[in-house]
């Protein structure tokens, strides 16, 4: 405070030169910034800024620190407007971007933000980098305040695709479960992948999985979803205890049941269609190897009802046995179902992040 009084006696000095009145500002402006006088400390910056030739290295620093002085004032659109000039000067800085966004969100200006990160994002791209967690968020929560459900989905992907998470995951998989014109066949895989990324927790999503496995007619994967819900004391608790434990000796009488029948089943496959249902009970006893060598026999005979659903678990056990990069060729080739096709995304992305 003692070095601003004097700064600002020095600045009364008549006929100072270019250079002195440059030196007091620079003192004035580092004084007030540490005394937290914003105002001052943005009236010095701003003389200091409108000073011809300055080196361009003075010019960022002066810019950056008049945002973040801008910044502390809760000044938003002077922010913007000296945000902007430091982009003009050819100037990024990651501090500097979040500033702008936080800054154009808090002013309301969505659309204005949605623009800069596109352009923010597509330059990033071309310089092989990826957009920071904080700008991806600033994105998506602008595209639901535009109620742009398209936009938010899209840049949740992205947040799923660059920064991964258990929460995102949940997200993404909830989401896409809840559209109106998802497929309930596929239901189970969902499921399949909100366990893959540790995000079953309730009983009711235990218990909801398990059903849908014995509809399916694959007791083994209830049975075994049975038992993790036990192990992680989320099943058999409380008043709910004696019908997961009913539920629990049903499954294991259908187990039973099953492991008679599975043999002559997988004896008589013959034709695509077959091979798929002897595919699909491997898969549920989380046989690997053996669900994709049914579900490739499937595949190349042909005549499926649902290819794409076939190449969809056919690329689930080839993630599950580690060949990545054959996963993801197959998930490729999947197409026709819109679900599939959400679903096939997702794993491929859930591929970069095993």
């Amino acid at each position: 405070q003692q070095a601003v009084i004097l700064a600002k006696e020095a600045l009364s000095v008549p006929q100072l030169t270019a250079f002195e009145l440059m030196s007091i500002q620079r003192t004035l402006a580092v004084a007030a910034l540490n005394a937290k006088d914003f105002d001052q400390a943005s009236a010095s910056l701003e003389a200091l800024l409108a000073q011809p030739d300055i080196a361009a290295p003075d010019k960022r620093l002066f810019l950056e620190s008049l945002i973040q002085a801008r910044l502390q004032k809760n000044d938003h659109s002077g922010v913007v407007k000296w945000a902007r000039q430091y982009q003009a000067e050819g100037s990024s800085k990651p501090a500097m971007r979040l500033a702008l966004l936080q800054s154009l969100s808090l002013l309301n200006a969505h659309a204005e933000l949605i623009t800069q990160m596109q352009a923010w994002i597509k330059q990033d791209a071309g310089a092989g980098q990826k957009t920071s967690e904080a700008e991806l968020r600033a994105l998506a929560m602008s595209y639901r305040k535009l109620k742009d459900a398209a936009g938010y989905e899209a840049t949740l992907l992205q947040l799923l695709e660059n920064h991964p998470s258990k929460a995102y995951w949940a997200e993404a998989i909830t989401r896409q479960a809840q559209k109106p014109n998802s497929n309930p066949r596929f239901e189970l895989d969902m499921y399949r992948l909100l366990e893959d990324t540790d995000n079953l927790e309730e009983a009711a999503e235990y218990t909801e999985m398990v059903d849908l496995a014995l509809k399916a007619g694959l007791p083994a994967e209830a049975q075994r979803v049975m038992d993790a819900g036990y192990k992680k004391n989320v099943l058999g608790q409380t008043g709910e205890a004696a019908a997961h434990l009913k539920l629990r000796q049903h499954i294991a009488a259908k187990v039973t049941e099953d492991e008679k029948l599975f043999a002559p089943l997988e004896r008589a496959a013959k034709d695509g269609n077959s091979w798929a249902a002897v595919g699909d009970v491997f898969l549920s006893r989380q046989q690997w190897d053996k669900a994709q060598t049914a579900y490739a026999q499937a595949l190349s005979l042909g005549g499926l009802r649902r290819e794409a659903e076939v190449s969809l678990h056919q690329a689930m056990a080839l993630f599950k046995s580690g060949q990545l990069e054959q996963c993801r060729k197959m998930l490729a080739t999947i197409k026709d179902d819109p679900t599939a096709l959400a679903l096939a995304n997702l794993w491929r992305i859930r591929t970069l992040t095993p």
